[in-house]
This record gives structure tokens, sequence and C-alpha cells, in this order.
């Protein structure tokens, strides 16, 4: 005893000398949705010539999960573009052993892919250079993509890291490097075992030749393939037994046509809850493990990318969650005049028969679709001219914000009877009371979707925000499963009519429903109102509510003296002078439009770097006026007196960056945190090295807040 007392001094002095280098081998943790995502490093110190490794962390929710290199034909892998210091070369991404998920959807509908839950390190292997110095520092940058997924929806994330390292004499292990070690231990492992690849009928036939002592004779075995359309992923490999190694018989890929070109799989042999991953190919492999890393870009982003779904990957995923996104519409405020009326269209239709019930269910679905179709195409225009866009910017033109206006005070005066569409209209596009009403719900979906894009819903940031970075043909396909999605409560009572008996009997009241529901239009006209004033001058304001006045003249009009109780000349006539009115104040409004008023020259980069040079974190909410779903959030969370009691009391500065005019530096940032659109929320630090953290899409809570600036203090 008397002899180790004397040590433990001199050991705890040179722990304390270590533990400086044995910390920093890690960046800033970024959190997106469900994952916790970080860069860390082997080594805190690297000397010269030395190999070492560098993972992508993730930390990833319950019931979550992430793709391998084949996602299956609804994931997609992850990626990393490593920016290398002069004179490095890093490997690919490599991708650790993965499991298969088989996730049920209900109504017969299963997805396989293959990733990873809980917990995933992604490796990659760094050489230094021989020409770096003891005494310098190293930075490493990254951006990494990733989509996440659970049983009900999927969502992209994206995190970017700055890892620092110095350089010495001798390297010096990090406290990561047993994680590390222990998932470099994961990888498969590259081995040249002939491998060939025959298709029989439906099957594809693998043979491997394998050398005695490979793997345990008990072990279970798995067979993944490498590529996505080769294998019918939801199907069991069968395993026999061969001279010299075993055959893999599976039922090849609906798509799958002829014999593919090259052939690569793995071989999972798990014994006792270990697992040992072979890669086997038809072949060669080289015998080279690193590449060099050219414009900062790792090419296992481009080999990632090549194996993904077409327009990007995710497919099922994201329209479901459009789907289940446009349901999600009919309950949002914007809406629900819109529906309101449906509803009272029902009850209208309870003692037609079940085939004009479809009929106005299917009219209202095409309404929806076609101004879905309209809304993207008019997307897609303004991409292809400035390179990007986001949902709601066509709220931010002014012209725009009139028309809805114009619309809302259409529809209000309409219901309140001051003019029929039956009977003044009939000259537009023919007469819908011919159709028996079939145009009405045509034109109640078209001015559902109107009323539809001030709003958010939740599980449609996600797939919006995807869609709008894909080509054109996936971009349709999201926002038509989204107006799917939102007409899809009204097939309900197409499908099943005895619903319509719940419904109040048709009788008086279904008039003055009709009047009363005027008023829902004129508020949303006011708000509408509102964010006009945000955008025009005072000037501009006036001479748009004068417009607004002389439409509800023409309106007016239209109803006095164009019915048919008039003589034909007077209702000539009264059409006649209800279209120069309407002209009129349609030129009027679109003169106001262009009276802007005068913006902003404050960047909101710079007013978020100067509260971080007073020692301040900041709580930036990107709002617009026009959008509902960040003003239920800055009523229901952000400005109640808890949530001004936390900024407080931690430090925090709350900003507002308000999007409802165009502004490229928010429009940049919003691209930034991966968003097409507002409400985002994001928490900095004090600290302007520290990743920004964002909270999750759609309404927040203050404990969402909270959350962010635990995660920002780590």
């Amino acid at each position: 005893m008397m002899r180790v007392i004397p040590r433990i001094p001199f050991l705890s002095a040179l722990l304390v000398s270590y533990l400086p280098f044995l910390a920093g081998a890690q960046s800033e943790s970024v959190l997106e949705g469900a994952v916790e995502a970080r860069l860390i490093s082997s080594h805190s110190a690297i000397a010269p010539g030395q190999i070492f490794t560098v993972a992508l962390d993730f930390q990833i929710d319950d019931t979550w999960h992430t793709y391998w290199i084949n996602p299956g034909e609804t994931g997609k892998a992850t990626t990393l573009e490593l920016t290398l210091p002069e004179g490095f070369k890093a490997s690919p991404l490599q991708f650790p052993v993965p499991k298969r998920f088989i996730t049920d959807y209900g109504f017969n509908i299963l997805e396989a892919g293959f990733g990873y839950e809980k917990e995933i390190l992604h490796p990659v292997i760094v050489t230094a250079p021989d020409t770096i110095q003891p005494g310098d520092t190293v930075t490493f940058t990254g951006l990494a993509n990733w989509l996440m997924c659970d049983p009900s929806e999927c969502v992209p994330g994206k995190g970017q890291f700055s890892l620092t390292l110095n350089v010495t004499d001798t390297p010096v292990l990090s406290n990561q490097f047993a994680r590390i070690d222990t998932y470099n231990n994961k990888l498969p492992k590259k081995v040249d075992w002939a491998t060939t690849i025959a298709l029989e009928g439906d099957n594809l036939v693998s043979t491997v030749v394998i050398p005695e002592g490979a793997f345990p004779k008990n072990a279970d075995l798995k067979f993944y393939p490498y590529e996505v359309y080769q294998f019918d992923q939801l199907a069991e490999t069968e395993i026999n037994e061969i001279e010299n190694g075993l055959s893999f018989t599976t039922l090849k890929h609906a798509d799958l046509e002829a014999v593919p070109e090259t052939f690569d799989a793995l071989i999972i042999a798990e014994v006792d809850g270990h697992k040992a991953g072979f890669h086997v190919s038809t072949e060669p492999h080289s015998s080279t493990t690193q590449t060099e890393v050219s414009s900062g870009a790792s090419e296992a982003s481009t080999a990632a990318d090549e194996r993904s779904m077409p327009f990007g990957g995710g497919i099922f995923g994201i329209l479901l969650a459009a789907f289940l996104g446009g349901m999600i519409l009919n309950v949002m405020p914007c809406v629900f005049p819109v529906i309101s009326l449906k509803v009272l269209s029902f009850v209208g239709q309870a003692g037609e028969d079940r085939k004009k019930v479809f009929a106005h269910a299917l009219s209202f679905t095409l309404g929806v679709l076609v101004f879905f179709w309209i809304l993207t195409t008019g997307l897609l225009i303004v991409r292809a001219s400035v390179g990007e866009v986001g949902w709601g910017e066509q709220l931010q033109q002014p012209a725009f914000v009139i028309g809805l206006i114009f619309v809302m005070i259409l529809v209000a005066l309409n219901l309140f009877g001051v003019f029929e569409v039956g009977t003044s209209l009939t000259g537009v596009g023919g007469s819908l009371t011919s159709k028996e009403g079939y145009g009405g719900s045509f034109w109640s979906g078209a001015l559902a979707v109107l009323l539809a894009t001030p709003c958010t819903a939740p599980l449609m940031a996600p797939a919006i925000t995807f869609a709008l970075s894909q080509p054109a043909p996936f971009t349709i396909m999201v926002f038509t499963s989204l107006g799917l999605g939102m007409a899809a409560p009204y097939f309900l009572f197409a499908i099943f009519p005895k619903l319509l008996e719940v419904l109040p009997a048709p009788g008086a009241w279904m008039e003055a429903f009709k009047q009363f529901m005027g008023f829902p239009m004129l508020v949303v006209a006011v708000w509408l109102i509102g964010v006009l004033s945000k955008q025009l001058d005072v000037a501009g304001l006036q001479w748009s509510l004068a417009a607004v006045v002389l439409l509800a003249l023409a309106c007016w009009i239209l109803g006095r003296y164009t019915g048919f109780d008039k003589a034909g000349s007077t209702r000539s006539k009264g059409r006649i002078a209800a279209a120069l009115v309407f002209v009129l104040s349609v030129s009027m409004a679109y003169q106001a439009s262009g009276k802007r008023a005068t913006p902003s020259q404050i960047q909101i980069q710079d007013v978020i770097a100067a509260k971080q040079a007073e020692g301040k974190n900041v709580f930036v909410d990107f709002t617009a006026e026009w959008c509902v779903t960040c003003k239920v959030n800055e009523r229901t969370t952000v400005k109640t007196e808890k949530t001004q009691a936390f900024f407080e009391k931690n430090n925090i500065e709350l900003v507002f960056a308000d999007w409802t005019n165009q502004d490229p530096a928010i429009t940049k940032l919003l691209k930034e945190h991966g968003r097409a659109g507002v409400p985002l929320y994001v928490m900095y630090s004090e600290d302007p090295d520290k990743e920004p953290i964002a909270l999750p899409d759609g309404l927040i809570t203050f404990g969402q807040i909270e959350k962010a600036f635990e995660k920002l203090g780590k």
C-alpha cells in the first residue's frame, strides 16, 4: 500500500494534463427533427502522416430510423460532403451493417427499407499529409443530408458541422475513440469470394463460394442487395448450401427484366447478437481503400445520390405526409368558411341519389386539383426564373393579395344575395345552373385552395419543402397528393351516403346560414387588408380599398339590374355598366399594387450578429403577416408571459424575421435550414461559432423552446 499511494498524485496530474486533448474532438450538435447529429473524431490531436477516423454521429429518437446505402424504394441514403484541409485525403462515407425495416401503413400497404435506429456512426477514414506541423490546427467542415422516418411520416434533415483538431508530434486519442472503433468493426468487410448471379423465372439466384470457417455454421444469415431495383425487398431470401458455398434465391424486383451487369450484396452472419458483414460482388473489389476528396466534396455524396430514388427518394413517405397534411388543411382557420359552405351543400344534397352526391364530390375534387396544379405550375415557373421558391411566396405579391380580397368580397356579396351567380353570370363559362350545381362544387374546391395558401398544416411543411427542391414531376405528384388529401373527407359523403343522415334536414334555416357565412368571408378580407397594409404605402392601401368599393358597386349593379324580372334592354345595359365598373376596379387595383412600402434595409444576419456581439442568445421567429400558423404560435407560445420570462431569465433576445414581403436575406436563411417557407423558429447561441438549433415544423410548444436552448448549451 505504501508503494502505491505516492503514485496517485502523479497519475492524477497526468490525467488532468491529458483531458484538454481528450475532450476537443467533436463539432457542435445539430438537432433536426428526430435526429441529433454531430461530427466526431477518433483523435483530438493528430500527427503528420497519421491515419485516423472522422465520423458522422446520429442519435435517433425512438420509433424513427435513418437509411443505409440501399435505402429501399421509399428511403434516401445519408450523405456527407466533407471539406478537407489542404493535402488531406478521405474515404467515402462508410455504412455499418444495417437492419431491415418493414413498415405496415394499413390497407395492405407495406414498405421495406434498410437502415439504422437509436444510434449510428458513419465513419470516414482520413489520412493527414506529412506537411502539417506540430502546433498547427486543422478544421474539417461537413454538410450532411439524411432522411428520417417513423411509421407515420418521413422528414428530410440536414446539418452543417465544423470540427477543429490540434496537430502534435504524438497523436492523442479522443473520448470518442472507443465508440468509433466499435463502429469501424461493424463495417462490412470487402471479400473476393467468387460470386455469380442468374435470373431463374421470377427469382434472382446468387451463388457465393465461401471459404471454410468464414463464419460459424449456426450463424443466422441475411442477404441484402446494395442496389434498390434488384430484389423484391419485401420477399424473404431462401438460403441453401451448395458445393463450396451458398446459394441465395430471392424474388426479383418487378421492374427487373434482365440479369444485372454487376451485382453487389451484403451477407450478414449473426451469432449471439454479434453481426459480421461481408460485401460480395460479381466483380473483384478494388484494393484502394481511400480516395482523394476534390473541391471539398466527398465522393460518397455522388455514390449515395446515384443509389437514391428517382426525384430525390422517400416517395411514399413524402406523398403520405402531403395527403395527410391536405386532410388536416380542412380544419385550419383559412379554409373553414369554404368548408362550412360545402357542408351546407351536402345538406341540400341529402335527398338526392348517390350518383349525384358522388358527382358533386368529384367536381369539388377536380376544382381542388386543377387549382393546385395551376399553383404548382406558377411555383415551377418562378423557380425556373429565380432558382428557388417557397410555399406562400405568392402572398408576398400585393396583386395576389388584392385578388384574394376581391374573391372574398365577391363570395360574401353572393352569399348575402346581392347578386346570384346562377342567374347573372350565366355567360361566364356557360350556365352553372344547367349543370345542377356541379360548377358550384368545382369553384368551391378552387376557392378552398386559394384560401389554403396562407396555411401550413402539420406534415405539410416537410413534404412541400422537399417537393419544391425536386424535379417538376415529383413536385406535381406531391401537390396532387396534397389536393387529394384535402378533398378526401368529401368523398366519405359520396362513398357512405348514410353519413348525410346525421346532418340537419333541409329547411329555411339554410338560407339564413348561407347569409351568415358571408361574414367569415369578410373577416378573411379584413385579415388580408392587414397583410396589404404591410406591403403598400398609405396611398396604395387607400386606392386598393377604393377598388374593392368599385367591385362591390359592380356586383350591386349586376344584382339590381340584370335579373329576369327586368326588361331585356335593362339587363343588357346593366351587364355593360357592371362590366365597365368591374374593369375600372381591376385597373385601379393593379395601379395600387405597385405603390409598395419602402423596404427595410436591415439585414436579418446583421441583427443576429449584433445581438450576439452584445453577449445575448437569439431566438428568431421567421414569420409573415399572412401566415396563420405563425400567428397562432405567436399568440399561444412565443409571446406568452411564460416564454417571455424564460427568455429574460436565460439572456435570450426575441427577434422577428418578417417575410411578409420579399427579403432575400430571410429566404437564404430559410433555405439554409431546409425550409421552403414560414414558420421557422431558430435558437442562436451568444457564441457565433456554435451551430443554431431549429425547432420542429408547424405548431410549437414552450417545451420545444426549452429543449432547443438546452441543446444549444451542450
